[in-house]
């Protein structure tokens, strides 16, 4: 394979080389190896398929000369989170017939299975398929899944112009017909003919690009955290639209001190009809001024933090038009969206704590997998995946409200005030044994965390909410980088404590201490709690207090 740009990662080149995604994936997805060349897992991205092994067994494995336990994970991408009962139970079946029997809920809305072998990627391709759902575009160097408030996922479905989330979808998912060749009809036909958006060309984007609509009055999707952020609000002179935030992104490389988080900053605002073009025009320019010889610092918040607003700024003008200034945006803190709560229609909706996003049974037919299964049989709800990890159930009438609590109960499902002030909010990546990213755990020892955590913060008298999140690498996956307390990855045994994020999302978080064992995690936390509980003031969130009083 010929690289043309010799600065271009060697990347750029299996992608331009792929024929628009589609390389030699048709053939090896059909042969017998458990696995796939190097160059296919870069292009499986594009569908929605990351290339693993089991990591708990893969040194014996190695040292035994035995091949590694290789699987597979596939996302499904779903826009603003919204799925059908029909689509849920469709999805809860494919957990046990191919994946390792869990649905896991992500810090995106989406959905992801663990566990599934080669030879059943398109069978569970096909599957989503008859549901109006697919895992192409959930990876890959696109514009992946667009997160939204559940508040606006779920009013959105009155809107006759169509939920946003669900437009950007159509809009910038990827033209090539790859995907439904490949997995789907199972017919290839010629590539010659096919076509891309211009906005991704042959070689789509230098690295993902991530968008999220928050509330206007709370930001429960960390929207200052996005490549592109929405935020509906009304202009003086226009009417309702979005103030459009850009460049924020929080992943770093422990290899390379020129990346780092960053925030968002406003661009412009937008109407609704205008919002799709402007989109657009930032893909655009991301597309053009992004980094492709060096996938560290491929993000687009790099081209804004290195040309500045200004710049960037007039690079959209040159491609959209004249830009409106942005209108100053205020959000409150994050509403976690968990319990009952009353809907304009009269119907109730139920946010369920869903921890580390896990959706499995603790024994054979008791968990929340049972127990949503029970609950949705025979009733046509709605359901919202969140930022949070958690799950809301909607369109549920005010007297089936006791048995559905009856139902969770009896599954040892609890009701939000059984639930801790840290658990509550508390967020993890999957990392150690699937992630290939991962340095050391996350998802499998958060209750311990968050249990140790808890003790601190019950020591100081109080039931105080913590906004607690944790991740095995840098790269930032359950965004703890503008959390409140963020426990991040950094050798196999030890993590880097951050503190000071905002409740808002919208300060990032100070490192405290470096290469910390998780056990040490509480001591490390103990004297900005006790600090916390000596001189904050009445309401002070814990990361408002270390914001206005610093960590010296």
């Amino acid at each position: 394979m010929t690289v043309t740009n010799p600065t271009s990662s060697p990347v750029e080149s299996i992608k331009a080389g792929s024929g628009l995604l589609r390389g030699a994936l048709s053939a090896e997805l059909a042969a017998a190896e458990p696995n796939v060349s190097a160059d296919s897992a870069q292009l499986l991205k594009f569908h929605g398929v990351y290339a693993q092994d089991d990591r708990d067994t893969r040194r014996a494995r190695s040292l035994a000369g035995e091949a590694l336990e290789y699987s597979f994970m596939i996302r499904v991408a779903i826009p603003g989170g919204r799925l059908t009962t029909a689509q849920w139970l469709a999805l809860d079946a494919v957990a046990d017939d191919v994946a390792d029997g869990s649905i896991r809920l992500t810090t995106r809305q989406a959905v992801q299975f663990h566990g599934v072998a080669k030879h059943d990627l398109r069978r569970v391709a096909s599957t989503l398929h008859d549901h109006l759902l697919t895992s192409f575009a959930a990876c890959g160097d696109v514009v992946r899944n667009t997160v939204t408030c559940p508040d606006l996922a779920l009013s959105g479905l009155a809107d006759p112009r169509g939920d946003v989330a669900t437009c950007i979808a159509r809009a910038f998912t990827p033209a090539t017909r790859a995907h439904w060749e490949i997995f789907v009809d199972g017919a290839l036909a010629a590539s010659d003919g096919d076509v891309e958006h211009d906005f991704y060309g042959q070689t789509y984007l230098p690295r993902k690009f991530k968008i999220a609509i928050a509330h206007p009055d709370e930001n429960c999707v960390d929207v200052f955290a996005q490549d592109l952020g929405l935020v509906p609000t009304v202009h003086p002179e226009v009417g309702d639209g979005f103030v459009v935030l850009v460049g924020g992104g929080l992943g770093r490389s422990y290899a390379q001190d020129d990346t780092f988080a960053h925030l968002a900053e406003p661009l412009t605002f937008v109407t609704r009809d205008e919002v799709i073009d402007l989109i657009g025009a930032v893909v655009d320019t991301f597309r053009d001024l992004g980094d492709r010889g060096n996938r560290r610092r491929a993000r687009m918040k790099y081209v804004v933090a290195d040309r500045g607003m200004t710049d960037f700024a007039a690079e959209v003008s040159r491609r959209y038009g004249p830009l409106r200034p942005p209108i100053e945006v205020h959000l409150g803190p994050a509403e976690d969206h968990l319990g009952w709560r009353e809907d304009r229609d009269g119907d109730w909706r139920l946010g369920i704590r869903v921890g580390a996003g896990r959706v499995r049974d603790v024994a054979a037919g008791i968990g929340l997998r049972s127990a949503l299964r029970e609950v949705l049989g025979g009733r046509a709800l709605r359901l919202v995946v969140t930022a949070q990890q958690d799950l809301i159930i909607a369109g549920v009438t005010a007297s089936e409200r006791d048995e559905i609590d009856r139902v969770l109960a009896r599954h040892g499902v609890r009701a939000v005030d059984q639930l801790g002030s840290v658990e509550r909010s508390a967020l993890a990546c999957p990392a150690l044994p699937t992630c290939g990213q991962a340095l050391t755990e996350a998802e499998r020892v958060l209750p311990h965390v968050v249990d140790a955590v808890q003790g601190e913060v019950d020591r100081l008298g109080g039931a105080r909410r913590i906004q607690l999140r944790m991740t095995g690498c840098p790269n930032g996956c359950a965004r703890p980088a503008v959390a409140e307390v963020g426990v991040v990855g950094r050798t196999k045994t030890t993590y880097d404590v951050y503190v000071g994020g905002g409740p808002r999302g919208d300060r990032l978080a100070w490192v405290v201490r470096e290469k910390v064992r998780l056990e040490d995690v509480p001591g490390v936390l103990r004297p900005y709690l006790e600090r916390w509980r000596d001189e904050g003031r009445d309401g002070e969130a814990f990361g408002d207090f270390i914001g206005r009083v610093g960590t010296s």
